[in-house]
């Protein structure tokens, strides 16, 4: 695509190209770079302490939270339809 926008004579939408191109190529070096290493976290899972006791803790905020948020999307959705 950078070299079609270079051969169209668009300067910009190269330059935005190569960004793109350079961000997800980045990406992919380091993830293939990281294959051949390993994991971290596999090498110390050996030596790990034992896991804490698993305790409940209560969503009763975050459930509130999320009901008070869709109570005010289906509001701002069904009350101009409402008064109109």
């Amino acid at each position: 695509m950078v070299f079609l926008a270079l051969q169209a004579g668009d300067m910009s939408g190269a330059l935005l190209f190569f960004g793109f191109a350079m961000l997800l190529g980045l990406i992919a070096f380091a993830l293939i770079r990281r294959w051949d290493t390993g994991c971290a976290a596999d090498a110390e899972a050996t030596n790990a302490p034992p896991p804490a006791p698993v305790t409940f803790v209560p969503h009763r905020f975050m459930m509130a939270a999320l009901i008070l948020t869709a109570l005010a999307v289906l509001a701002a959705i069904v009350v101009p339809l409402v008064l109109r």
